[in-house]
């Protein structure tokens, strides 16, 4: 078991630390935070950043021969080494959300369905996955602009959430950079594309205003949670 929570910030250092959260003390509650915040970034708000610094660009490249910049790099494909880093950025930004959601949100209860499972002879009847509605919920916060409705939000979860964790690819999706140009995600084709850069900045924006709940005294329930969720962690429950 790693024993660091984040980079010099031990279990043992946690230990000593929960039972001034416990207590209210703010200055305990500040370092928690902080630990909880330099963990995420540490193990993906950084390592997307990286990725983003290191996406060769081909089409800016093209542009800039095209303008007079000089001309695209003549090596032969074995000789370049690429980086489109769209697929691994997205698929870290997935990762988040459910990370985010296990300290943000209580699992949402399971429905039973009453409907008797006729698969494969007919149609597949099981029970809905807690997980998947607590994704279909972040994807409906503000920071993604009304991007998602139920339906685009299942559809996300169906081909890209569920196609890279289960399949190592998307169903009908496409990752662009840029675009659609000034949205997260656009019709395309049969399926949809996805500005992964809006994507992943409104990812962000969410993370970024639960740090700030988190850092409120009056957060009680969201503190709540984060607190058993990382005693959880530590294996202190």
């Amino acid at each position: 078991m790693n024993s660091d929570l984040c980079f010099g910030f031990s279990v043992q250092n946690w230990t000593s630390l929960s039972p001034r959260l416990r207590q209210g003390d703010e200055d305990a509650w500040g370092i928690a935070v902080g630990v909880f915040e330099r963990r995420m970034t540490e193990r993906y708000f950084s390592c997307i950043e990286a990725l983003e610094r290191a996406d060769t660009k081909p089409d800016v490249a093209k542009a800039d021969a095209a303008q007079g910049g000089g001309a695209p790099d003549s090596k032969s494909t074995e000789e370049r080494h690429e980086c489109i880093p769209g697929f691994a950025i997205v698929a870290l930004c997935c990762l988040l959300i459910e990370s985010i959601q296990e300290f943000r949100e209580e699992p949402a209860q399971v429905q039973i369905p009453q409907e008797r499972c006729t698969f494969p002879e007919g149609r597949c009847v099981h029970p809905g996955s807690g997980t998947t509605d607590r994704f279909k919920a972040f994807l409906r916060h503000p920071a993604f602009n009304g991007a998602f409705n139920e339906d685009l939000a299942k559809e996300f979860c169906r081909g890209i959430r569920n196609g890279i964790m289960h399949q190592a690819e998307t169903r009908g999706w496409v990752i662009w950079r840029d675009e659609p140009e000034g949205k997260i995600l656009a019709p395309e084709d049969d399926g949809y594309s996805l500005n992964r850069t809006l994507f992943r900045q409104a990812v962000r924006d969410v993370f970024d205003e639960y740090i700030r709940s988190l850092r409120n005294p009056k957060s009680s329930e969201l503190r709540e949670r984060f607190k058993e969720r990382m005693n959880r962690l530590c294996g202190k429950a």
